[in-house]
């Protein structure tokens, strides 16, 4: 009776999939009637039922990842806004083929997040794959190479992709319509322009003349290994060695790259909330950083800067929130954190420095040598650029200074004497998107729209109008938007190359 319980459950589930294959290829046959794409039957047809499929799945059970954005009609590519930004480039045929396989990766590892945050029972479910005999994941590989390769011999598949690889902006245009965005950014640009004479007024006091709360606590890498300029200089160039000459490091190199320019981290600490840790869920499904486990995040992103495709190295803390300092302390709440990020040239010497918490708030931007900062013209806020910053040699680190309970960057200079201190351990970013839950699953840290939700702060009912889905939240890396006034995000390719002038 079992076996036959069994059998027949089977059965209807092939035949929910069936019919679900039905409607989804009858779609692909409306969408066909523009754009030939494939044949009906074949493996790659088969491909994008099942990926669709995992689509509808991961959006079903609330697990979808928000970092980077999916592409209409072609469910085995995702991009993010480095990768969006080749869309109107001349590629050649190896460049556009590499281009094409990163959309895919991204799209790939995407869905190993996605397919770890399911339920166990959610899992059983999964849509039949073309290659039964295959783990979902390497199915998803296969599937997305073939797409891929499908799209290689095909010009009017290119024009296709092109018109629809593209990454929303992290702004709501109706909420500026209804909160009369004309008028109330006049109150931003005010806010904006008093926030940074108060954070500008603090960078230029002498480093024992900054306001403290309480003592200053260092945090230190575990390794105080430095590289000479001329083996960065060599990393840089190795990692470079593709179609589309983006410097990517592999992982014993990016190590060495993370070690050489990891920062200290000097906390005025006053209160509990200024010590730095892990993130890990609590029981009753409640987020908190462990401060017995210090720790900094980090990853590696791209940026564009001229003819360049330029390395990026994000280093990121957290604190347990930001602590209220009145009853009506509107940007209090719950979590708070830092992202150092360092923007390698590619002769390996530093672009630029550049920081924002990850809300999105108080951006920041430090020129290397050889750069200063200019005010784009682009209808966005001024951006804050305190000054530049000398690399540090091999026997200096740089030393970000934090202010007790806001958490702002207060000072950031060079020092010789950074040995002594509370070691750091590295985690890696991806690990927020699959962190341990008490009731056995995995679970993000943030929600399918890249939002923290326990990190809510009462100004996001004074600060809607500005666009920004819930102000002052922390926020998944690629939803970070940094102004408040115009459109900018910390992700955006050509960030630098628009703010940065050569001296």
């Amino acid at each position: 009776m079992e076996q036959r319980r069994f059998h027949l459950s089977t059965l209807m589930g092939r035949l929910r999939f069936l019919a679900l294959g039905a409607v989804l290829t009858s779609l692909s046959a409306a969408c066909a009637r523009v754009t030939p794409i494939v044949a009906p039957g074949s493996v790659e047809a088969a491909c994008e039922r099942f990926l669709e499929g995992l689509d509808a799945m991961t959006v079903e059970a609330g697990v979808r990842d928000g970092g980077a954005a999916r592409v209409e009609g072609a469910p085995y590519l995702r991009a993010n806004r480095f990768l969006a930004s080749f869309v109107q480039d001349d590629l050649s045929r190896e460049a556009y083929a590499e281009w094409l396989e990163r959309l895919r990766a991204t799209d790939a590892a995407a869905r190993r997040v996605e397919m770890t945050r399911l339920a166990r029972d959610a899992v059983g479910r999964v849509p039949f794959s073309p290659f039964p005999a295959w783990s979902i994941e390497q199915s998803v590989r296969e599937c997305g190479r073939r797409l891929v390769r499908r799209d290689l011999t095909s010009p009017e598949r290119r024009a296709w992709l092109a018109d629809r690889i593209a990454v929303p902006d992290a702004y709501r245009t109706w909420f500026r319509v209804a909160g009369l965005y004309p008028l109330t950014r006049i109150a931003f640009d005010e806010g904006v322009s008093a926030l940074h004479r108060d954070l500008r007024g603090t960078f230029a006091l002498p480093l024992d003349k900054i306001p403290r709360r309480g003592s200053l606590v260092r945090y230190v890498p575990a390794s105080a290994d430095s590289l000479a300029p001329g083996v960065v200089a060599q990393l840089m160039a190795a990692a470079s060695d593709n179609a589309l000459h983006v410097p990517e490091p592999k992982a014993d190199a990016l190590e060495r790259l993370y070690d050489n320019f990891a920062p200290v981290w000097e906390v005025d600490t006053g209160l509990a909330d200024d010590r730095i840790g892990a993130l890990r869920w609590w029981r009753g499904n409640r987020l908190g950083v462990d401060a017995g486990s210090p720790v900094v995040y980090r990853f590696a992103s791209h940026t564009r800067f001229r003819d360049e495709n330029l390395l990026q190295l994000n280093y990121l803390v957290w604190f347990p929130r930001r602590t209220s300092e009145h009853a009506l302390d509107i940007y209090a709440g719950r979590l708070d954190g830092l992202i150092w990020r360092v923007t390698l040239s590619a002769n390996g010497q530093p672009l630029a420095y550049d920081s924002i918490h990850p809300c999105g708030c108080y951006y920041q931007v430090f020129p290397g040598i050889g750069y200063r900062v200019v005010q784009p013209n682009d209808g966005a806020e001024s951006v804050l650029s305190p000054y530049p910053l000398m690399a540090a040699n091999q026997d200096h680190r740089l030393v970000i200074r934090v202010s007790s309970g806001r958490h702002y960057l207060q000072a950031v200079y060079a020092d010789a004497n950074t040995g002594q201190g509370i070691r750091y351990g590295w985690r890696d970013y991806e690990e927020l998107l699959v962190l341990p839950h008490p009731d056995g699953q995995r679970r993000s840290l943030f929600d399918q729209e890249g939002l923290v939700g326990d990190s809510q702060r009462l100004e996001r009912f004074v600060l809607w109008a500005s666009g920004i889905p819930s102000p002052g939240a922390m926020r998944q890396s690629g939803t970070q938007a940094i102004a408040l006034i115009g459109r900018r995000h910390f992700d955006d390719a050509r960030l630098l190359e628009r703010i940065l002038l050569s001296l």
